[in-house]
């Protein structure tokens, strides 16, 4: 698992790569964006949360979201740039854990489908706080949105809410746990491809030197919050994931939506280019304190 994950970032880093040429595929790039949105969720959202035993599950990774709940309001109250609210979610999403494509196939290489399980979960239950700021990224959009891009760009949210009465049914089969497992190598590819895609593309190549150092602040942080949870978690597997999540490689997302959207932010720039070297930290780390 650990080389399919590697071939299949590679993979992606390398479509990702040819959109940033210009020419036809990066006039399509937005398209490109939101089809992968959609695809990501319906292959893992459904299932993983089909396969929740107990809610007490849910206790741990409700504590991580409430510590990007919290460094999205120091955020906010230190917004000094226009459309505070915007650039404050945009901010928060570019220094949040990447649960989705960083934390899951990483868990999945190192730990192997019980670690997989708990950054499912994890993942799954910052889709709310996602949605919320995806909706606020929406109304303050320099690119004007129409109302029929809405529900595509919530179907995270939506396959939530799926998976969640599929649970009220009954037990998931048993082919739920392998589309889990060999989702993560999908989700390294297609999260890398749209992610080289979208930071380098022109509307996002801007400087970053204004943004370095309040995206440091608000790394540090992140690492300041995780490390606290990862002392006090009750399991090796749990503290391995709060290690990947203090330090972690950029999230995918916010230079997608950035596109898509219109905005361009300083802080999402250096974050673009400086996050991958606090997240080869995060795969030392977890390497050596894996169960």
């Amino acid at each position: 698992m650990p080389l399919v994950v590697a071939i299949a970032y590679a993979v992606g880093l390398g479509l990702g790569w040819y959109a940033t040429r210009g020419g036809a595929f990066a006039d399509v790039w937005p398209i490109v964006v939101r089809t992968q949105m959609v695809a990501a969720p319906l292959l893992l959202t459904v299932a993983a949360v089909w396969r929740i035993e107990t809610f007490g599950e849910l206790f741990w990774p409700a504590v991580m979201v409430a510590a990007m709940i919290v460094q999205f309001a120091v955020t906010w109250l230190t917004q000094a740039e226009p459309q505070r609210m915007a650039h404050a979610t945009l901010e928060s999403m570019a220094t949040s854990p990447n649960t989705g494509f960083f934390l899951l196939p990483i868990a999945a290489a190192i730990g192997g489908p019980g670690a997989l399980v708990s950054a499912v979960l994890i993942d799954r239950m910052t889709i709310p706080l996602w949605g919320w700021w995806i909706a606020l990224l929406r109304r303050g959009a320099p690119i004007p949105q129409s109302r029929r891009t809405g529900l595509v760009d919530q179907a995270a949210l939506l396959s939530l809410v799926a998976g969640l009465l599929l649970r009220l049914t009954g037990p998931a089969p048993d082919w739920t746990a392998t589309l889990a497992l060999w989702t993560a190598p999908v989700l390294a590819l297609s999260g890398a491809a749209t992610f080289i895609g979208s930071a380098l593309h022109p509307s996002q190549r801007i400087d970053p030197q204004p943004g370095r150092r309040r995206w440091w602040a608000l790394v540090l942080l992140r690492i300041a919050l995780f490390a606290a949870i990862a002392v006090v978690v009750p399991t090796a597997s749990l503290r391995v994931l709060a290690i990947l999540c203090a330090l972690t490689v950029p999230t995918f997302s916010p230079p997608q939506w950035a596109t898509v959207y219109g905005y361009a932010n300083p802080v999402l720039a250096a974050g673009n280019r400086l996050g991958w070297f606090v997240g080869a930290l995060g795969v030392v780390a977890a390497v050596a304190l894996r169960p």
